[in-house]
């Protein structure tokens, strides 16, 4: 009996990624994982994304008040966009986010971010209940609490969210080269 396939693997050109409330004040509040650890598996997502040229969103919340200014890493990597400020707890019901998605007709969004229990587990509810394939990057997501995390998790794997390590998305897009991405040999001479 053959087994059912739940997800197809994540590719450069069938999905896209949201990067949520990387704020430097809301970093401070993350206890459920290393701080240093969780920013370096999102910049590693965000690395890979813009190499290969995946359509990347970012969202914040309260950049002037509570939230603070958006990680300046993320800014450098892209900087031909501003974060789009949300007014709500799920970015995915802030219609210039849900837009984005709908506008590079990809079905399946990688989502990592701040406040797992709130943005991140509202954010892929809704986008699920809208028809996304949602892979969650556990590793590059926080929240207050550990507790907090894993309760936010259990929910999202409930409502039919893939949760991932940020190794696992990487392997996944690196094994699919695309086409703009020109093949470099190891002496440094680009083939053609």
């Amino acid at each position: 009996m053959r087994s059912q396939v739940l997800h197809g693997r994540l590719t450069p050109i069938n999905c896209s990624l949201i990067l949520i409330n990387f704020q430097t004040s809301l970093l401070s509040t993350i206890t459920s994982i290393a701080p240093k650890a969780l920013i370096g598996n999102a910049i590693d997502l965000a690395r890979i994304a813009n190499l290969l040229g995946i359509p990347t969103v970012l969202t914040a919340i309260g950049l002037k008040s509570y939230g603070g200014p958006f990680l300046p890493e993320f800014l450098t990597m892209f900087s031909n966009q501003e974060p789009i400020e949300c007014t709500t707890m799920s970015v995915w019901e802030d219609r210039r986010v849900s837009r984005e998605g709908e506008r590079t007709g990809r079905r399946k969004l990688v989502v990592a971010g701040l406040w797992t229990e709130f943005c991140v587990g509202l954010s892929t509810i809704q986008a699920i209940e809208s028809g996304y394939a949602v892979y969650v990057v556990g590793d590059a997501c926080g929240d207050l609490t550990s507790r907090a995390q894993d309760a936010a998790l259990r929910d999202i794997i409930q409502a039919g969210a893939i949760l991932m390590e940020c190794g696992q998305v990487l392997t996944e897009l690196q094994q699919h080269k695309p086409l703009s991405v020109p093949e470099v040999h190891p002496s440094g001479v680009q083939k053609s």
